[in-house]
């Protein structure tokens, strides 16, 4: 079986040496499949492994301790903590299955949040402050996802410029656009299967993502994600240093469908892998709130009303009742 998700290596256009190549690839990725794995991003291991180990002990605390780093209660926005099979991805597509088997951590925007535009009230929950464990029950663990944030929003950024040239755009065209994001990133512990899960119940339920993008890093691999080709699952290649990249319904519906963003899964490992713990890292690129989402494709009639960044996500977390 040919291979449904490509690897490509966008370090010819970092370099500036292949740029409409890279961008050509891409494009036939996103038409194709909507997912593709990058090499040649540039974010070194020391900074994949700094957010691996502290992510480890981070999870490795006593639950009571985790829930002390989570949301308030009542709150519109999520942040930090949330609990074991407390969540179930497959809701927000409509099916009914048992929560997922994974917990995670969550945080927002890391940068300075001091002009006018993060603090007018129209803004406000989008941008409200990151909880955070003490520093003292997890040392370095800030640290090490603030320092992982900013480079996935390097990685974004030259992401969305490669797909600016793969639509036949200016390279720069989205730039004005995802300036001021709001991405949550969320670490994600699976943690071993010690029991059979409930039937129907997976690490992580069909789904499509909601935003412009996601880059995922999986930890001590990617295995078990896998995507629909329409016919049946395709495991995504496993690529030692690369991520794993997929578009989002807000680009699906940025490009009028010309690009496709694609049902995926987590499954649950082998029985000979269930005493494994896995952890993954996903990146949800968000463009900013006040963007207007609308047909860039002007050859095609516009298959959508007109939406901004802001509320076309809070239209898809709403199904999962999870905010911000």
């Amino acid at each position: 079986m040919n291979q449904v998700v490509p690897v490509i290596d966008i370090s010819s256009f970092l370099n500036g040496e292949g740029k409409q190549e890279v961008a050509r690839q891409v494009a036939d990725a996103c038409e194709r499949v909507g997912f593709l794995v990058i090499s040649g991003h540039g974010v070194s291991p020391a900074t994949i492994d700094s957010l691996v180990s502290t992510a480890r002990n981070f999870f490795a605390l006593p639950e009571d301790v985790k829930k002390l780093s989570g949301s308030p209660p009542g709150s519109k926005v999520h942040r930090g903590y949330t609990a074991l099979a407390s969540r179930s991805l497959a809701k927000s597509t409509g099916a009914k299955t048992p929560p997922d088997l994974r917990e995670a951590f969550t945080i927002n925007r890391v940068q300075a949040k001091d002009d006018a535009y993060f603090r007018n009230p129209e803004a406000a929950h989008f941008f409200a402050d990151n909880v955070w464990p003490a520093d003292d029950v997890v040392p370095g663990f800030r640290n090490a996802l603030t320092t992982y944030y900013l480079e996935m929003d390097r990685v974004a950024t030259t992401l969305m410029r490669i797909f600016a040239l793969a639509l036949d755009m200016p390279e720069h065209f989205f730039d004005d656009k995802v300036d001021r994001h709001f991405s949550n990133f969320t670490s994600y512990h699976y943690p071993p299967l010690n029991a059979p899960p409930e039937p129907g119940q997976l690490r992580g339920g069909a789904h499509t993502d909601f935003g412009s993008l996601t880059i995922l890093h999986g930890s001590p691999s990617t295995q078990g994600l896998q995507v629909w080709s329409g016919n049946e699952w395709h495991d995504v290649p496993v690529v030692r240093g690369a991520f794993i990249v997929n578009i989002g319904d807000l680009m699906a519906q940025w490009t009028n469908d010309r690009w496709v963003s694609t049902l995926h899964r987590v499954v649950n490992p082998p029985s000979v892998e269930g005493s494994q713990a896995r952890y993954s890292f996903a990146f949800f690129h968000q463009p900013n709130y006040d963007v207007l989402i609308e047909n860039i494709d002007r050859q095609a009639q516009a298959r959508y009303s007109p939406v901004t960044s802001g509320d076309h996500l809070y239209r898809k977390l709403s199904a999962m009742k999870v905010m911000g």
